[in-house]
This record gives structure tokens, sequence and C-alpha cells, in this order.
């Protein structure tokens, strides 16, 4: 009997690995995920990873590949990737293209260096002071209501660095 089990258990597991997830918003804007397709929804096909489980805070597989989630645009407009800013404070100031604008339930944060920096609810144009003047690493992303990350920028590097008068050396 165990025999058997265990045949029918091996002939079944590679069915497991292959189901099928599918993702919708629901007119509400909540994500919803399952193994069976809505009825009356466009669903968006999911394919799992066949390596180790991404980290528990619901992040999106690549840290530095956008993932938009229930939204039509996520960026970061300013600063650029790859800019050397020389101002007086190290202050940055950070704007995002957020559309639609933030659901209800949702939440804006910008990661600064892996660290979580909170933004007002609802602002895509703000500075955030005391960084430093050095090279730092930004991405933006949305949490929902439970800390779930459903929305991610991709993260881009610059660098703060200190302006100095004319004839002082640095």
């Amino acid at each position: 009997m165990m025999r058997h089990a265990f045949i029918v258990l091996a002939l079944l597991t590679p069915f497991a690995w292959s189901a099928e997830i599918f993702r919708w918003v629901d007119a509400d804007g909540r994500t919803h995920f399952s193994d069976r397709r809505p009825p009356d929804a466009e669903a968006q096909r999911i394919v799992p990873e066949t390596g180790p489980a991404g980290d528990s805070d619901g992040a999106a597989p690549s840290d530095d590949a956008p993932f938009l989630g229930p939204y039509a645009a996520f960026d970061i407009l300013t600063p650029s990737a790859g800019a050397v800013l020389v101002q007086q404070t190290d202050t940055l100031e950070i704007q995002l293209e957020l559309d639609p604008p933030l659901l209800e339930g949702h939440r804006l944060d910008l990661m600064l260096d892996d660290r979580a920096v909170p933004v007002e609810a609802g602002a895509t144009r703000f500075q955030v002071e005391g960084v430093g003047f050095e090279a730092h690493r930004i991405q933006a992303r949305v949490q929902d209501a439970l800390g779930t990350v459903v929305a991610t920028t991709s993260s881009l590097e610059l660098e703060l660095r200190q302006s100095v008068p004319p004839g002082v050396l640095p």
C-alpha cells in the first residue's frame, strides 16, 4: 500500500510545480492572487520562481527591477540614475511618477541605502534631509495595509557632494 501511495505522490508532484497562479486588481483597487482564473476579470499569469523563495517582506523578485503591481506607472523622475549632485546641504529632492495616485490603504516609502524613509501620504514630490555627502542608493515602494510590497521602482545610485566656495580647497 505504501509503495502505491509513493508512486501516486511521485506522479502528481510535477503537476503541483506547474500550477498557474493568476493576479488581478478588483474595482476597489485590491490585488488578488488565485490558482483559478477569475471569470470576469483580466488576470495576469504569474510564473512561479524555480529558485529559493523571495524575501519575507513581499518584495518583487529583483530589488533592481521595477514592479508596477496595480499601478500603470511608478518611477523616480528626479534625481536621475548616476547623478552627481553638488550642493550646500545634504538634502535630496525626490520627484516620483505614480499613476493612478496612491490607492486607498496603500502607503509610499522611499528606500534610502536599504532603510525605509516614510513619505507623507500621497506626496510624489518631497525632500529627505540629512542624508550625508556620499554615494546613495534609492528606490521607492508602495505597501498595502498589511505591509506587503505591491509596487517598486527601479533602484538607482547617485552621489551627493558638498559644494565648496571658490578659492577654498576641499
